[in-house]
């Protein structure tokens, strides 16, 4: 639907039959349910695309430098916002810890959460925020934007030899990894001291579905596969050791049935 008629539509049609239109002008987001990865790595252009990192390093300089608030998934925002239940998390976290936050952000990219949430965190008396990414992004992130708390590495390895002091942060990340349950799992033997859970999709019915989602070419052209999780088997590997001490539903939308939700898990035992 062109501008123009998207503003007739939105001011003089029931909300009903916009949302039907929109989808009919609009291609799907999230398709299909496939077997394996396998078969949806197939059907996707994958985040390898040179196009993602280029874009990822020109919106985090537009942040580092003052010209954008902060900015998601590469696309920019000029007003400061903060994602206020993962932000309250994150404040809890630190207060656990007597004003000491030790963050491990698994696939953060070049520090989105962090740039966002900077103003907010920093007057805390400890605070480490890691980066965990693949090997480009973390020679991009290490060349232009460690500063102060932030710093980038490969692997959880490098990233926190000794978890149990530290809050893993797995923002908008398990649904893009060919084993989320298999961190899960690797991260409840490492014994984190906390793990949140943030914009991540669940679907009903009793198992996972593996779609393939599209990038808008607004943003970039990419397309990559996207799990939507079954609830209690997302969270198996996690208990008894891990509670859900709080839950939030988040601001992500999805063109399937499906609800996007963040957790904070906090560990109960050794």
């Amino acid at each position: 639907m062109n501008s123009p008629l998207s503003r007739f539509a939105q001011a003089w049609l029931p909300p009903a039959l916009v949302r039907s239109l929109r989808r009919a002008f609009t291609p799907p987001v999230f398709t299909g349910d496939f077997p394996t990865w396998e078969a949806a790595r197939a059907a996707a252009t994958g985040y390898e695309a040179p196009a993602i990192l280029e874009k990822a390093v020109a919106a985090t300089r537009a942040v580092r430098d003052g010209r954008a608030a902060y900015e998601r998934d590469t696309v920019l925002f000029a007003t400061p916002e903060w994602h206020a239940p993962l932000l309250g998390a994150l404040l809890r976290r630190a207060a656990a810890g007597n004003g000491n936050l030790d963050v491990i952000d698994f696939g953060g990219a070049l520090g989105s959460t962090w740039w966002q949430h900077r103003r907010w965190l920093e007057g805390l008396p400890r605070l480490r925020w890691t980066v965990v990414e693949q090997a480009h992004f973390v020679a991009a992130g290490r060349a232009e934007f460690e500063t102060g708390p932030l710093r980038f590495q490969p692997t959880l390895d490098a990233a926190a030899p000794d978890a149990r002091n530290s809050t893993l942060l797995l923002s908008s990340v398990l649904p893009y990894l060919e084993n989320p349950h298999a961190l899960l799992a690797d991260a409840a033997r490492r014994g984190f001291g906390a793990i949140i859970i943030d914009r991540t999709g669940f679907v009903a019915g009793g198992r996972d579905r593996l779609t393939l989602q599209r990038v808008p070419p607004s943003i970039y052209p990419a397309s990559y596969p996207c799990w939507f999780f079954d609830r209690p088997r997302l969270l198996q590997p996690l208990l008894p050791a891990y509670r859900v001490t709080a839950e939030w539903p988040t601001f992500d939308v999805a063109d399937i049935a499906a609800e996007f939700r963040g957790l904070l898990l906090e560990r109960t035992s050794p």
